[in-house]
């Protein structure tokens, strides 16, 4: 059941992206409101399915499935708030195909999942649910920072087209970027906090300079700059972008590191 309700908020996310993408082309108010009827409608069915399905898993995501809906999932309701808010539809063109690529692989590997005694420690779905709400975040502020180089590279090289007219402004772009690289900093800077405790309580030292250790320190260093770097230097534009896409790269590699691809029954790591 949970896995048909996830199937069919797929099939409304894939109908949105082709929805967004015809409204990068022709920007019209019915486009822009079956787009939102539709995420909103996949949002809802994804939201049933990972309630019920993490209900009998005492909040828990379990595998790489579960681990890939859920971020999907996240990512969805971050975008639809945005959109809500700003009212700018045109960013769906770029963040529901993301969306889609995120949750086909869960639904392809959705095998049964079982619940190991790591998994099972308390606070422990506060921890998993915070971690992937600041990847969601990252996500969505790479895909505002893509725009923002789009539209530069328009402005700079004078060639006012399609994309031009379609585009929010840079300075909203920026804005909006700004806004989502600190809550996914915030996240992230709990997320290491937490997962000192949680690794603390296991025998031996907490940090043991693993690969995805090091990655998501590395990452909360280039958004703890990013962030100082905007408040402190006044820090905009391209340089700001391409940090905030490289800091989401770095959150990628954590998030799929933290993930057993060739034994794909196993859980978190």
């Amino acid at each position: 059941m949970n896995h048909a309700l996830v199937s069919l908020a797929c099939h409304a996310y894939v109908v949105a992206a082709l929805v967004y993408l015809v409204y990068l082309v022709r920007q019209l108010d019915a486009l822009a409101t079956a787009g939102r009827v539709l995420v909103g409608t996949g949002l809802a069915l994804h939201g049933v399915a990972l309630f019920g399905l993490f209900g009998a898993q005492g909040g828990r995501p379990v595998g790489v499935a579960q681990g890939f809906s859920t971020f999907a999932f996240l990512l969805v309701a971050i975008f639809l708030v945005v959109d809500v808010r700003y009212r700018r539809p045109v960013i769906g063109a770029f963040i529901t195909p993301l969306v889609v690529a995120v949750l086909l692989p869960g639904l392809l590997l959705d095998k049964g999942q079982v619940l190991s005694p790591e998994a099972q420690r308390p606070l422990l779905p506060v921890h998993i649910t915070i971690a992937l709400l600041g990847v969601a975040a990252s996500a969505l502020a790479a895909g505002v920072a893509l725009m923002y180089l789009l539209m530069e590279r328009q402005v700079k090289g004078k060639r006012f087209g399609l994309l031009f007219s379609r585009l929010p402004s840079l300075e909203f772009l920026d804005t909006l970027n700004r806004q989502l690289v600190v809550v996914g900093f915030i996240a992230l800077s709990v997320t290491l906090v937490t997962g000192a405790f949680f690794s603390s309580a296991a025998p031996g030292f907490f940090w043991t300079w693993t690969s995805k250790q090091i990655a998501t320190l590395v990452a909360w260093s280039v958004f703890a700059a990013l962030v100082g770097a905007r408040s402190f230097g006044g820090w905009r534009g391209r340089r700001v972008a391409l940090l905030t896409m490289t800091g989401f790269g770095l959150l990628l590699v954590c998030f799929l590191s933290s993930y057993d691809f060739i034994r794909v029954g196993g859980g978190l790591r």
